[in-house]
């Protein structure tokens, strides 16, 4: 299944006349107000991890760990309106909770190596994500895919990451961060699934392998938590 051919809703859709995404999961549209019922119910996954981890959190603010937890609660809402309209609309919701996921992680990440303050790691975070809906913008507008927005900003967080590891160590333990990854390319495995014409079955309402990817990627936030409440554990003695 090609991700790039994007059918119009069926007949009779509330969504009808909106402007498309640029990509097309596996599961088929329906004509009612959630266009995608498997990938659309799937993100609540994300809202149950987010309010786990707000219970579980002693600190909450927004550059702690618990700050985690309203984050993924946002990535779930906002990727629910996407599969629930399947316009371009949700699409771009769908990449902000995305981008504040990845501002959160860099923000923290350049606080824990020392290199901004928390005041200055909050202005970055909100910086990066304005640059980046308005990169998002820009590249729909020159036909280029937005999802290079996000894989240049996972990067640049999968090689901050690796500096803070070799460097700093400043985690007790790296067996939470070492389980994200297995989570995180167990996720990338069913969303290529998704799009194979071997595993997509498009009238399957109740299971689709992007559901699963997010099902996948919210235990993968499970594991984040857990990972950054020990490094702020450390911090904190």
């Amino acid at each position: 299944m090609d991700p790039r051919v994007v059918p119009p809703p069926p007949a009779g859709s509330p969504w009808s006349g909106w402007t498309l995404p640029d990509i097309k999961h596996c599961e088929a549209n329906l004509a009612g107000w959630i266009a995608a019922p498997a990938n659309t119910w799937s993100n609540l996954a994300y809202v149950a991890v987010g309010l786990w981890i707000m219970r579980r959190s002693a600190r909450r603010g927004l550059l702690t760990a618990g700050g985690l937890g309203p984050v993924s609660i946002a990535v779930g809402v906002t990727s629910f309106a996407f599969h629930a309209s399947y316009t371009f609309a949700g699409q771009v919701l769908d990449y902000a909770g995305m981008f504040l996921l990845l501002g959160w992680a860099l923000a923290r990440g350049l606080r824990r190596a020392g290199s901004l303050d928390e005041r200055g790691a909050l202005r970055f975070w909100g910086g990066l994500f304005a640059a980046s809906i308005a990169a998002l913008f820009s590249f729909r507008a020159a036909g280029w895919g937005i999802q290079t927005v996000v894989l240049v900003q996972a990067l640049a967080l999968a090689a901050l990451e690796i500096r803070l590891m070799l460097a700093k160590r400043d985690a007790p333990s790296y067996a939470p961060f070492w389980l994200m990854q297995g989570l995180l390319i167990a996720a990338y495995a069913c969303w290529h699934l998704d799009h194979s014409d071997l595993a997509c079955r498009p009238d399957d309402h109740w299971f689709q392998f992007h559901a699963l990817w997010h099902v996948v990627t919210a235990g993968a936030f499970v594991a984040a938590w857990r990972f950054h409440a020990g490094v702020d554990a450390r911090a904190s003695r």
